[in-house]
């Protein structure tokens, strides 16, 4: 593979939200210059089930649960060749998609954090699985991956997230420029708009989750103290932009001040300019609370239920 090309570590689970997150990925992708894994761990049946053979009412149909794992296996090759179909319907060479099912080794998240350190550039997973019990377990195991992933991106997807509007969190650290530089090297800039948004939070409030009221002077002189703090931030991350493609009039800027959450007004600021997709570096300048871009990104991956979160590593 060439050194420009893309790599996506797709974890699949057999479920609709896995179906919707696979559609979302092809609507963002570069298709010629990006190659995807779609992988799945195979659970076995639970040792519990196997002490019904001595059991004198043993079940009717337990040949056919000695068959389960040749069937999941069967129906999951399914499932995976009309995955494959969505991006190669899209361009994708059908080369460029490959199919990897492993027996599960360690644990469905441990194995899935294995594969994903193999020189991928991200990890792509759905927030959860939707009726069996497998596809409930992805939701546990994104959680799991999320909190340890650290070598690779992850883009966790929810719902069914609109393409076209990529939304970026900024601050002065080298994790969000890498965020930036992340969506300039994964993204059909051709068709997407990429907003920049810097978050300045106000005096800590006294209730969780209400925003204090500040004095008109005090919010325009915050803002204004903001703008000329990361003004060389956005400058740097235009250039790069522009840089990977991105037209200029495709770029928006935008500062918000005293907030309560920096989560928060990011996932306010997508929903309401109808951004599909928020990306954020895993830290931000300092281990401190308040600037720990760290605790942004986890806030977002519990809050953003019908979007595309992206932590870039």
């Amino acid at each position: 593979m060439g050194r420009d090309r893309r790599r996506l570590l797709f974890a699949v689970d057999g479920s609709d939200q896995t179906h919707d997150a696979v559609s979302y990925v092809s609507g963002v992708i570069p298709p010629l210059d990006t190659d995807v894994v779609l992988f799945h761990v195979m659970n076995k049946v639970p040792d519990s089930f196997w002490d019904w053979e001595k059991d004198p009412l043993v079940p009717k149909h337990l040949e056919y649960l000695k068959n389960w794992e040749a069937r999941r296996e069967e129906q999951m090759r399914r499932f995976m060749r009309q995955a494959r179909q969505i991006l190669v319907d899209v361009g994708v060479p059908d080369y460029s998609v490959m199919i990897s099912i492993q027996k599960i080794k360690e644990g469905v998240a441990r194995d899935v954090l294995n594969e994903s350190r193999r020189g991928y550039d991200a990890l792509v997973m759905g927030r959860r699985g939707l009726g069996s019990l497998d596809e409930q377990l992805l939701g546990n195991v994104a959680a799991k991956t999320a909190a340890k992933l650290r070598e690779t991106s992850l883009w966790l997807v929810g719902g069914r997230p609109k393409n076209g509007k990529i939304l970026i969190g900024l601050d002065n650290s080298d994790g969000a420029m890498r965020a930036v530089e992340h969506v300039g090297k994964m993204v059909n800039v051709s068709n997407h708009a990429i907003g920049l948004i810097h978050v300045v939070r106000g005096i800590s409030v006294s209730s969780e989750g209400h925003e204090q009221i500040f004095p008109e002077g005090y919010r325009r002189r915050l803002l204004e103290e903001a703008e000329n703090e990361i003004r060389p931030a956005f400058d740097k991350a235009i250039r790069k932009l522009k840089g990977a493609g991105v037209r200029p009039d495709k770029i928006f800027t935008k500062i918000v001040a005293g907030v309560a959450s920096r989560a928060g007004a990011i996932l306010e600021e997508a929903e309401t300019a109808g951004y599909g997709t928020i990306v954020v570096g895993r830290k931000g300048i300092s281990a401190v609370e308040d600037f720990d871009m760290g605790r942004v990104s986890n806030k977002l991956t519990q809050l953003a239920m019908h979007t595309a979160v992206w932590v870039v590593s």
